[in-house]
């Protein structure tokens, strides 16, 4: 009898699994693609962590090539779904490139930390939906973090199983989806594998393994289903003040001239005074999105230890002057605006602007903020809000403006400041929370805004949001903010009113429903008159609290693996040595 030699056989076993990985590495992540936007098949999220939980327990050794084959797969799947912002400008091509690179890690970390996991004997059914949801909690706080594309997002459009969302934000969703793949896993293992000549673990293919895990996938879905279908049926109070949300599809550019601002500026102005004439019932909110309002002017504001700035060209005593003047002209083109809009059929009375537009503080220091102002119906301005979530490569390049030299490579219109906080704009009885673009994207940070308004016992009644998603064309990228914005208005049990230049401008209810949303490249308005829901959310009580425990885990797992292979390392060379 002729035998395979041991390494011959060694390898080629090596091999073939490492193979198999590549293939079901690609295989989930086309599923988990195809889930999302654009195509938004939802049903495929149920399966498509099973081919990775195959490779949790696949027996043979982890290599790096296998490393490296998920994380590829990862690459290309943050690749092609984020490929939208590319269009915002050349440098963000290569941001593209790092982007993915760094998200790309996630999985390949996912699978590692539940191989562990498995040789500590902790079942799949737990450890598998927290270290998902641990590692999604830490790559929402890593490089300021990103909420987009989070597992939970693929059901924004059932609504009857994002409810939950209000319990432990979009991380319970992403758990409960994480639970039914390990149960449909352990039954494809337990069922169509169970006579494979592959060397198998009695812990990890007992019955006993697989009941559980359908007994937990079960009652997360029956739970998560009851209590939707308990929170849907609950009514809420009454209706809110009336909004004209704005959208039009307007070309940027990072460096515009004040023609072209001035141009945006009178085309929503017109956008505006059409959506009232056209309007059913009297309007008394109109939004406009980031920077629309701006009109080659921002709103300037002079502390009284302001200095003056060096760029200033004037005589330093007729700064504070100009400064008046400015505010003088942004007040009259306000009211001019107001005025018209006044004069619509259905308009008993002047409407409150609430706009994008952009807002320089000169202090002892200058700052800019991509912003929102609260102009009242005298045209006087009522309040203003500063972003407080910049986006990185777009409003901020990290450590580069510190590196002599290479502050020159930085586009123009990077270096704005971040706000400090959440704002109120009061119109009536309303009170209106601002946020501005990708504030909506980063779910702890309308969580926190609410958190710390009702901590200060002030209310929040609905979220305003401004967003120039003109930036990144017809992309999917509009589809997923809009999602990421559904599961907030869940999260925190508040209406999302979104205006946006190019889309998405949508009126999403406390439900996470889409009452109505304009399609993208288009011109148009949506009249939206929300109502009041002044139902608790436990989530913005106690924040993510739970996901951040989960998280702590996954750092505790990786860092005793990394102790694990330094201890084995420093033993080689042990015995090397002697």
């Amino acid at each position: 009898m002729n035998a395979i030699p041991p390494t011959t056989a060694d390898g080629s076993l090596a091999s073939k699994s490492s193979r198999n990985r590549i293939l079901l590495a690609g295989t989930g992540v086309s599923m988990l693609w195809l889930a999302q936007p654009p195509l938004g098949l939802w049903p495929l999220v149920w399966l498509c962590l099973v081919p990775l939980l195959w490779i949790v327990f696949d027996q043979t050794a982890f290599t790096r090539r296998d490393f490296g084959a998920i994380w590829l797969a990862s690459f290309l799947y943050w690749l092609v779904s984020l490929q939208g912002i590319r269009h915002a400008h050349p440098a963000m091509y290569a941001c593209l490139l790092a982007l993915a690179g760094y998200l790309g890690i996630y999985l390949p970390l996912f699978v590692i930390l539940c191989r562990r996991c498995t040789r500590w004997k902790i079942p799949l059914w737990l450890s598998a939906p927290a270290m998902w949801v641990g590692l999604e909690c830490v790559r929402n706080y890593m490089l300021t973090g990103i909420s987009a594309l989070m597992l939970g997002h693929t059901l924004a459009n059932v609504p009857v199983m994002i409810q939950i969302a209000d319990l432990f934000g979009t991380y319970g969703v992403s758990f409960v989806i994480v639970s039914v793949n390990v149960a449909l896993f352990r039954l494809a293992r337990q069922f169509v594998l169970r006579k494979s000549s592959t060397a198998k673990s009695a812990n990890d293919e007992s019955v006993g393994g697989t009941i559980a895990a359908c007994v937990v996938a079960v009652a997360c879905i029956g739970a998560s289903f009851m209590y939707g279908q308990f929170r849907l049926g609950q009514p809420v109070t009454e209706p809110l003040s009336t909004f004209a949300l704005i959208q039009r599809d307007e070309q940027v550019e990072y460096q515009q001239d004040i023609e072209r601002e001035l141009s945006i500026f009178q085309n929503y102005a017109a956008q505006s005074i059409e959506a009232l004439e056209h309007s059913d019932r009297a309007v008394d909110v109109v939004v406009w999105p980031e920077s629309m309002f701006t009109g080659g002017l921002p709103w300037m504001i002079v502390e009284a230890d302001a200095a003056v700035p060096e760029q200033y060209e004037g005589p330093p005593e007729s700064f504070v002057a100009m400064v008046g003047q400015n505010q003088n002209y942004f007040r009259s083109r306000a009211d001019e605006l107001v005025r018209i809009l006044a004069q619509a059929p259905s308009q008993p009375q002047s409407p409150h602007l609430v706009v994008g537009c952009g807002v320089v503080r000169y202090g002892k220091q200058p700052h800019a903020y991509s912003g929102m102002v609260h102009v009242s119906p005298a045209a006087e301005v009522s309040q203003w809000y500063g972003k407080n979530h910049l986006v990185m490569f777009g409003e901020y390049v990290p450590l580069l403006p510190s590196i002599p030299g290479l502050r020159s490579l930085i586009p123009a219109g990077l270096g704005v400041t971040p706000g400090d906080g959440p704002t109120v704009f009061t119109v009536d009885d309303t009170a209106i929370v601002p946020s501005v673009c990708i504030e909506t994207a980063v779910e702890r940070v309308m969580v926190n805004h609410l958190s710390r308004l009702q901590k200060n016992n002030k209310r929040g009644d609905v979220f305003v949001t401004v967003t120039n998603d003109g930036w990144f064309d017809d992309s999917s990228i509009l589809a997923h903010h809009q999602r990421c914005a559904q599961l907030v208005a869940v999260g925190t049990r508040r209406p999302v009113l979104s205006s946006a230049n190019n889309g998405p401008t949508a009126w999403i209810d406390s439900c996470g429903r889409v009452v109505e949303s304009l399609p993208s490249g288009t011109h148009g308005a949506i009249i939206a008159t929300p109502n009041r829901d002044d139902r608790t959310s436990l989530y913005v009580r106690i924040g993510d609290l739970p996901a951040k425990l989960l998280g702590l885990a996954c750092l505790i797992v990786l860092t005793a693996m990394i102790a694990e292979a330094n201890a084995k390392r420093r033993a080689r060379h042990s015995t090397s040595a002697s």
